[in-house]
């Protein structure tokens, strides 16, 4: 939790440009993380958590403590639109990261430190897009 805001800040970095809108994993959606991408003018699609046991409020509706950004998230993941944009995640990250651990060996990496793991991953990117573009035929 809380990596949403460090990693829109780092593509604005390498970009000059901040994302409109962000598709975050539920194990990335925190509150905070929801105020601040709002703030900075990114709109947050992500899962709402499942109540608790023995909560039944319905978890789209706001909460009392509920900041404005995060009662927005809410009402607007309730909406069948904001189910059908997040739905495209799966279409776009799952598939590399289910490519990454089942056929190129990235659910454990055989190298040791920061840099080798950072080399491991960007050699499986740069691999990854190669062949995304062969497939796609425009090689």
């Amino acid at each position: 939790m809380g990596q949403a805001p460090p990693m829109l800040d780092q593509i604005e970095r390498r970009t000059g440009e901040r994302p409109a809108e962000i598709l975050i994993d539920g194990g990335f959606v925190d509150h905070a993380s929801i105020d601040q991408a709002t703030q900075n003018g990114t709109t947050v699609y992500g899962p709402v958590p499942k109540p608790r046991k023995g909560d039944t409020q319905d978890p789209h509706s706001p909460r009392k403590d509920d900041s404005a950004a995060v009662a927005e998230w809410r009402e607007r993941m309730r909406t069948q639109e904001a189910k059908a944009i997040y739905k495209r995640r799966a279409a776009t990250a799952e598939t590399v990261n289910a490519d990454a651990k089942e056929h190129r060996g990235l659910q454990r990496l055989n190298v040791r430190g920061l840099n080798g793991a950072l080399g491991a991953a960007c050699l499986f990117a740069l691999t990854y897009d190669i062949l995304r573009t062969i497939a796609l035929g425009a090689g």
